[in-house]
């Protein structure tokens, strides 16, 4: 089977993620190796919408409060991080492997702990497949969903993104790559042990909005359901040539009427079964595009305003020689009744200074309607510049 820059990229990204492709070996002796990878993602964006409201209002699934403004110019940390990735080459088909990533907030001075990720133990041998315990993305997301994350910073849509019952306390197999063909399974075990169980009431009268919370400190042994429980995830992929095509499903387990809890990545609020299917094409070699749908199959009853229920996505991205430049299409249905679809796309660019380091530009619509002036249109775009470096 042809081995192409598409599938090189995909399977690359797999195990330890994109960034980790630029890592650097510090140490590499008696058999283990060593690298460390990050990197420094900085920008400025302004625009958008002033998006979420300050409160929620339980009992009719409203929106409620004041409007929260998001729509002015700031300066952004765009997900910087750094990492360390070891291995160890135990027999021709047995490689031991680990993984410990961290995200820190670069643009500002700040005192809070850095966010801990993609950190995780694991086997792997070429005739049997890999496993891995630990924080890492959903299985879903790394076949599939991914794939279609070119953005730097926002207009990435999916309803089972990295996180989507994942980053924690999770097991993975994969088999092998199999002509082509490789499958991946993963479970996430949901905890009932010390649960901080609390109530919130959601009183509104105009404006006006009353929080009543009640807490208990932790699950008492023996009242009500607080056994634990698994959320499971399944995924195919297939490469021929220049194609590629990916399966997924995400269970993403609603516990909310028991004692379970997630640590990590948490489920889809709009609801469980999250099927999702992909197709991509290298139709040279400086240009690519991909279709792809998403469905949440079993609705939660009183769906948020945001909630999506399904959502189509195009999305290409061609090579000048200098950089890239990458567009998508997002036709999204929304779960609660009465709220409109959304059309939404990006358009981005880059260009590269050196292999390490590059400048880029987004633009983001979250929901484009037909109908807008042209002046209504600009008024909604989120745009952000940004500079990274790679390591």
């Amino acid at each position: 089977m042809k081995k192409t820059l598409l599938a090189t990229a995909i399977a690359g990204a797999m195990v330890y993620g994109a960034t980790a492709a630029q890592a650097a070996t510090v140490y590499d002796q008696d058999g283990t190796q060593v690298d460390v990878y990050g990197r420094i993602n900085l920008g400025v964006t302004t625009g958008g919408y002033d998006g979420s409201y300050s409160a929620f209002d339980a009992t009719t699934g409203e929106e409620v409060g004041v409007v929260v403004k998001e729509s002015g110019s700031e300066f952004v940390d765009v997900f910087s991080r750094f990492g360390f990735r070891a291995r160890h080459q135990v027999s021709p088909d047995l490689q031991v492997f680990a993984n410990m990533e961290f995200r820190p907030q670069l643009n500002a001075q700040n005192t809070d702990s850095m966010q801990i990720r993609n950190s995780f133990v694991g086997l792997q041998g070429d005739s049997w497949g890999m496993v891995r315990v630990g924080n890492f993305d959903g299985v879903l997301y790394q076949a599939v969903t991914s794939n279609f994350e070119i953005q730097e910073y926002e207009g990435f849509t999916s309803t089972s993104g990295g996180a989507t019952s994942a980053r924690g306390d999770s097991i993975q197999y994969s088999t092998p790559n199999l002509q082509g063909f490789q499958a991946h399974v993963q479970a996430k075990h949901l905890s009932g042990n010390n649960r901080n169980d609390s109530e919130t009431v959601r009183l509104t009268d105009g404006q006006e909005v009353l929080l009543l919370e009640t807490e208990s400190p932790s699950a008492i042994a023996g009242d009500g359901d607080n056994s634990s429980t698994v959320s499971w995830q399944a995924a195919v992929n297939y490469e021929w040539q220049d194609l590629y095509l990916g399966l997924g499903y995400n269970q993403s387990k609603d516990v909310s009427d028991r004692g379970a809890r997630y640590a990590g990545g948490a489920n889809n609020p709009a609801g469980e079964d999250i099927w999702a299917a992909a197709a991509l094409y290298q139709f040279t070699p400086a240009f690519r595009a991909g279709l792809k749908y998403e469905e949440v199959t079993d609705l939660v009853d009183n769906p948020s305003a945001t909630a999506i229920e399904n959502l189509w996505t195009v999305m290409g991205v061609f090579d000048y020689g200098m950089g890239e430049i990458y567009a998508d299409y997002n036709r999204v249905r929304m779960a609660q009744d009465g709220v409109d679809s959304q059309n939404r796309w990006t358009l981005g660019a880059n260009y590269r200074f050196s292999q390490p380091m590059y400048v880029w530009a987004e633009v983001v619509d979250y929901d484009f309607d037909s109908e807008q002036a042209i002046e209504d249109i600009t008024d909604d775009l989120r745009f952000t510049v940004g500079l990274r470096y790679d390591f």
